[in-house]
């Protein structure tokens, strides 16, 4: 306890891909697409855009919510302002890159946001990766008494995407999240009873060959593999942390989870014996945007007052590697 979510943010592209013009480019249709993944449309960046482009923008509206008291979900009294310079901390979860092999887009971040006293370095667990982030995040933030962290998702997963792959490329799009962290102990706050209380990982390596890029750099899946260790670990992994903090789903306000496919979704909530109307889907404007899709939601239920104060949060992710990864949070 301790490390808080003070606020978080999102980007775009602007460009929005339907699936009516995916019919033009592959064999299928608006109504095969959003039966079998809830999605309507995903946002596509242009060929001479990076992840840092939206990275960049997503952490600027995290700190500008952050400093406005009507979307500060932190809520410390007196209200702190944070300022670039007073970021100690960025991680960006991305498995596309700026630079295929060095720098970090991370340092891409600290330059253009003006962090000069900020440590950067990405990181990459694939779809699990923002909640991986998360977790190292708190723990760096414990460990060298960091006042502030900014964690991001950006994914430009329509570079990587076989356009001529039906089963891989209605799924996904681009976006970046990010959220803004605070150490109560550090900025002299009273440690109360809200932040990340707890967090699993794990990988199975066994299972690489399901998802991954080919050697002509695109996405492949073995789309039936991906569904059957999906719903299988979100659902476990759901239940342990709620098992690890003796939390009833009555407890629990909302059960947020890598946005993948609604089917997905639903399959992992049925069981682990979830009420479908806690369960977030909030894929059908963006599509799977990997590492990105959960601080994406975090920012839009966040703007919408769908998550206030006082809510308590249970994560799950799973992606390539095969990884998964969960997390509880109290606002």
């Amino acid at each position: 306890m301790g490390i808080i979510l003070r606020s978080a943010g999102k980007a775009l592209p602007e460009k929005i891909l339907t699936n009516d013009e995916l019919a033009t480019i592959i064999d299928t249709s608006d109504e095969w697409i959003k039966s079998h993944t809830g999605i309507s449309e995903r946002r596509i960046a242009k060929d001479d855009e990076r992840a840092s482009d939206f990275a960049v923008k997503a952490c600027e509206e995290a700190l500008k919510n952050a400093n406005n008291p009507e979307k500060d979900l932190g809520k410390s009294s007196p209200h702190k302002v944070v300022r670039p310079e007073d970021i100690d901390l960025i991680i960006v979860s991305t498995a596309t890159p700026d630079f295929p092999c060095l720098p970090a887009t991370a340092c891409v971040l600290q330059r253009e946001l003006g962090c000069t006293n900020a440590a950067a370095f990405d990181l990459n667990a694939a779809c699990s990766g923002f909640l991986y982030a998360m977790d190292v995040a708190c723990g760096l933030m414990e460990r060298h008494n960091y006042k502030y962290a900014l964690v991001c998702g950006a994914e430009l997963l329509s570079k990587i995407v076989d356009w001529q792959d039906r089963g891989s490329c209605i799924l996904f799009g681009d976006g970046s999240g990010a959220v803004l962290l605070e150490n109560e102990q550090a900025v002299g706050e009273k440690i109360t009873e809200r932040g990340f209380t707890s967090f699993i990982l794990g990988t199975d390596g066994t299972g690489v060959s399901a998802l991954y890029g080919g050697e002509d750099g695109k996405i492949k899946m073995d789309g039936r593999a991906v569904y059957n260790f999906a719903v299988g670990i979100m659902a476990k992994t759901l239940m342990d942390l709620m098992e690890k903090e003796n939390l009833s789903v009555d407890d629990v306000d909302y059960f947020l989870c890598h946005q993948a496919n609604e089917r997905i979704l639903k399959a992992a909530g049925k069981r682990a014996k979830l009420p479908e109307e806690k369960i977030i889907l909030n894929l059908a404007n963006y599509g799977n945007t990997s590492s990105a899709c959960i601080p994406m939601t975090l920012s839009s239920y966040i703007k919408d007052k769908r998550i206030k104060p006082g809510m308590t949060i249970v994560f799950a992710a799973f992606g390539a590697g095969l990884t998964w990864a969960g997390a509880i949070l109290r606002t």
